[in-house]
């Protein structure tokens, strides 16, 4: 048996290699919007973690070289290690389900969805709202949604009557918190359709699964964030009516549109309307907590890709609508389409890898890119920032078309590969590989409004006033001050959804 030199480099190699076991559980990739996920489990969510079936991991030629070089050379290092390496994962693999850090599907979700949740609802079956109610909008209403679920959850804290048309009493009074001074930094990382009623003639009915990760402020000082899975059945009369365009992103008095602080527990003071039991707008039936644990993200955490050999979920009529849209726009193409996925992927990666916010602003939704500001936020404050290099689509699926009064909605899936580690702002690489490509593939949703037709100014110049392409963090140009990011003009992606969670 060879003598053991301390001051070897391969020693030192091999013993840095085994403490690195021990403390580098898994080496989580991320990507823009999806990838890194919430929960850091191999799962991903409903616009998060990893999919694909591609490479990943770190770059593990010399890890092999130094196992085999001490099992031969220096068994009283290497048996030992191999030893705590074996029982490391092993117990690694049972505690997974409850060591997740946040990624929107985690493997806890998947569990709850076995046992207590039926088959999720593709968005397509909503659409039957419109037979009775024109204006209705996706769109429109999945952002009332995050709107809604935001101000409950913020409510828990400084109380629910400027909500209360909106929330069924009971559960105004048993979610309130007196140990809670504030709810802040609230982020919806999935939001899935779990039942709906269809078109009934007094009422409609919705539940919905919702991911969210959010900071609780103590009133005794303090604060931590949490990761929950949350269930509300949304109701709305079948008479109601979807509120006028200009106020579909504010919550006000759903009958005359007064401002919140007109309301007098369910009555408003200026229409003296009673609005309670959904009778104007949607309301929040039910509320039930499927899971909720204090614990935030992991940055350097690895998530092995699974889902991209997966088949394409495509929807049966998703040509045919394809077809109607270039009908009713003659100067519609999809060449067209697939050049501005192409320069919102690309603007993605660098604002990403740059932890750039400004950069992606003008071609994501204000719910995209607050979840955005949540992940680079993360990385400053860490110190280190997730590098993705040498990105390149290899292929772009048409899955869905949906169109209603107000918008057109495109699901495509998008497949890609690059270069995806993280690195410390000193350069040191602290997961990931720099030089083994990981494939992935996942599902863009993009909105524009109907009334946007035709080929616009460019990509980098406002397109509703030609000016240099400058958006605030409010999604406005800051010469014409339109709204550029709410789909009026061109394209903008809305929603990322990982092959395994997507389901048309």
């Amino acid at each position: 048996m060879s003598r053991i030199r301390f001051g070897s480099r391969k020693t030192q190699l091999a013993l840095a290699l085994g403490a690195a076991i021990v403390i580098c559980a898994a080496a989580a990739m991320a990507r823009p919007g999806s990838g890194q996920s919430y929960s850091g489990s191999s799962r991903s969510r409903g616009g998060s973690s990893g999919s694909g079936g591609g490479g990943g991991g770190g770059d593990g030629g010399i890890i092999f070289e130094l196992i085999f070089w001490l099992l031969i050379q220096n068994p009283v290092i290497g048996v030992p290690i191999i030893l705590v390496a074996i029982i490391f994962f092993i117990v690694k693999s049972r505690a997974t389900a409850s060591m997740n850090e946040w990624s929107t599907t985690s493997a806890q979700v998947a569990d709850v969805r076995q046992s207590d949740a039926p088959t999720v609802v593709p968005r397509i079956e909503l659409a039957q709202i419109c037979a009775i109610d024109p204006e209705f909008s996706l769109v429109l209403f999945e952002d009332f949604v995050y709107m809604l679920y935001a101000a409950l959850q913020r409510g828990r804290a400084t109380g629910m009557s400027s909500i209360a048309a909106y929330v069924a009493p009971d559960i105004a009074q048993s979610l309130q918190d007196p140990a809670l001074s504030d709810v802040q930094g609230i982020i919806i990382g999935a939001m899935r359709y779990v039942s709906f009623s269809g078109v009934r003639d007094d009422s409609i009915e919705l539940e919905v699964e919702i991911e969210a990760n959010f900071v609780q402020v103590l009133r005794s000082g303090g604060e931590r964030r949490f990761y929950v899975i949350d269930r509300i059945v949304l109701t709305r009369a079948a008479s109601a009516r979807s509120r006028p365009l200009t106020r579909s992103r504010t919550l006000d008095c759903p009958s005359c549109g007064a401002p919140l602080e007109a309301m007098r527990g369910t009555q408003c003071s200026y229409c003296k309307q009673d609005v309670s039991h959904g009778r104007f707008d949607w309301m929040i039936q039910r509320f039930t907590n499927v899971t909720g644990e204090p614990r935030g993200p992991l940055l350097t955490s690895d998530v092995e890709e699974t889902g991209t050999d997966l088949p394409t979920i495509i929807d049966p009529g998703a040509t045919t609508r394809l077809q109607t849209l270039e009908q009713r726009d003659a100067t519609f193409t999809w060449s067209a389409v697939e050049s501005r996925i192409a320069h919102i992927f690309g603007e993605l990666q660098l604002a990403w890898t740059e932890r750039d916010v400004k950069r992606i602003r003008p071609y994501i939704s204000d719910n995209l890119f607050q979840s955005m500001v949540y992940w680079i936020d993360l990385y400053v404050q860490q110190h280190c920032r997730n590098v993705n290099e040498n990105t390149r689509i290899l292929g772009i699926e048409l899955c869905n078309v949906l169109s209603d009064a107000h918008f057109d909605a495109l699901t495509v899936r998008v497949f890609a590969e690059g270069l995806d580690y993280t690195r410390s702002d000193d350069g040191r690489v602290l997961s990931g590989s720099r030089s083994r490509p990981r494939q992935y593939s996942e599902y863009w949703t993009l909105i524009r409004a109907v009334n946007s037709k035709g080929a616009q100014a460019g990509e980098n110049v406002c397109p509703n006033c030609s000016a240099p392409l400058n958006i605030g963090m409010a999604g406005n140009c800051e010469f014409c001050q339109a709204k550029v990011t709410s789909g009026e003009f061109d394209w903008v992606l809305s929603r990322i959804e990982q092959d395994e969670a997507y389901s048309g």
